[in-house]
């Protein structure tokens, strides 16, 4: 089989990966400042949890040979299109800004109010070089100016990165060895010299995810072999790791990834714990009475807290989203296509919400090569108002897609 038929082999494996947008808040939202620290003036780290801006979200659209092109959504003109500097050509060339060499085995595309950024893990299994390679890529929001710095063809990067001091990247990155053991470590990324430098090895552990921020550095879910995951600040000044104080298999908080700050429960009081600072006190709201006997706390939101409450019976529960300015209830349950509708970005208008998918036909190969036609879902964003989301309102407004007009995988 050539190398574009294993290419299409893997479409269905990493198409998930590729066209995704991360919910809750935007990427220009700034880390805390009100973090306390050894160092009177502590670095500003910024946690990307999205590829929006406040003028658009940026998306990754994979091709059957395994290339890609990224599309942006203007909230202005409410139109879809190729990050292009060549609007009239068709996309699949290094000459065009919109165009991405390899997509293979997963690419992302995060922002933040200077940069665009795309990462993409390594693939060893893509039986091709330049379908494999793995790298980390800055550029402006207008797809010019990139800088690209490769990973190793031994490491593996599994998402989730913070930007230090406006320049640096900050990342996790697993090695593996010929003997197919892993090291881990936090990697900075410099793309003005085109280098990574290893920062801290996190030594044993099997799994280390980068998963927020706060003002002195990230937040960070490990994973040691036979041991429960745990939850740890990254100290950017002292170089070491720090324990947070929350069980990770405990249900009853939540991150606010770009802030830094944990939404807790004390009983059915609401309380917030700022992980820069350690400083732990009360929201003022508590969950809303009722014969719920248990309490799961999902996501907080653009200042909403998502909790699902339970009582004795298996279908006995009730997910609600409390607005911790002002105390109100609401129970938002919108699906499209099957798929609940969710927040991918806060933006100036509104929210990008993110629908069930739009259906395309591809190429697929049984295990022993014979060709036949799957289907797969690219993402599918629309906008709403914030009223019409938190009050069960489906009134959301379609894009004009002109990126996906002549779009296939076949």
């Amino acid at each position: 089989m050539n190398a574009a038929a294993s290419a299409r082999l893997l479409v269905p494996l990493c198409l998930a990966a590729c066209l995704f947008g991360c919910g809750g808040a935007a990427a220009e939202h700034p880390a805390s400042s009100a973090a306390q620290s050894l160092s009177p003036d502590p670095p500003q780290v910024e946690y990307l949890s999205s590829a929006s801006t406040a003028a658009g979200f940026y998306d990754i659209v994979l091709h059957g040979d395994g290339t890609g092109n990224l599309v942006y959504y203007d909230y202005g003109t409410m139109q879809c299109v190729y990050l292009s500097s060549q609007p009239n050509s068709d996309h699949r060339d290094e000459s065009d800004t919109s165009f991405l060499p390899t997509v293979v085995g997963g690419a992302w595309a995060l922002a933040d109010s200077r940069h665009l950024y795309v990462l993409k893990d390594t693939c060893p299994f893509a039986n091709d070089e330049a379908l494999e390679a793995g790298y980390l890529m800055r550029m402006e929001h207008s797809g010019q100016g990139r800088q690209t710095v490769p990973l190793p063809s031994d490491t593996r990067l599994f998402g989730g990165c913070a930007i230090l001091g406006e320049d640096k990247m900050l990342t996790t990155l697993c090695q593996v060895k010929e003997d197919t053991s892993e090291e881990w470590y936090m990697a900075e990324v410099d793309f003005d010299t085109g280098t990574i430098r290893r920062r801290l090895d996190f030594e044993g552990a099997s799994a280390v995810q980068l998963t927020g921020a706060c003002a002195r550095g990230p937040i960070l879910i490990l994973r040691e072999p036979e041991k429960e995951r745990r939850l740890c600040l990254y100290d950017v000044e002292q170089d070491a790791l720090e324990p947070i104080p929350f069980d990770i298999e405990d249900e009853t908080w939540c991150l606010d990834d770009t802030s830094g700050t944990i939404y807790c429960l004390e009983g059915s009081k609401i309380c917030r714990y700022d992980v820069a600072s350690g400083q732990r006190q009360s929201t003022g709201r508590s969950l809303p009475a009722g014969d719920w006997t248990e309490a799961a706390v999902n996501e907080f939101v653009d200042g909403y807290l998502s909790v699902t409450l339970s009582g004795p019976g298996e279908e006995d529960y009730d997910r609600i989203a409390l607005c911790l300015a002002t105390g109100e209830v609401f129970r938002p349950g919108m699906e499209d296509e099957g798929k609940p509708v969710t927040v991918a970005a806060v933006t100036p208008e509104g929210y990008l919400v993110k629908l069930g998918g739009i259906p395309v036909k591809y190429q697929d190969y049984t295990p022993d090569g014979v060709p036949f036609e799957n289907e797969a879902f690219l993402s599918h964003y629309a906008m709403m108002d914030k009223a019409d989301y938190w009050n069960d309102r489906p009134n959301w407004r379609e894009f004009t897609n002109l990126a996906y007009e002549d779009y296939s995988l076949l």
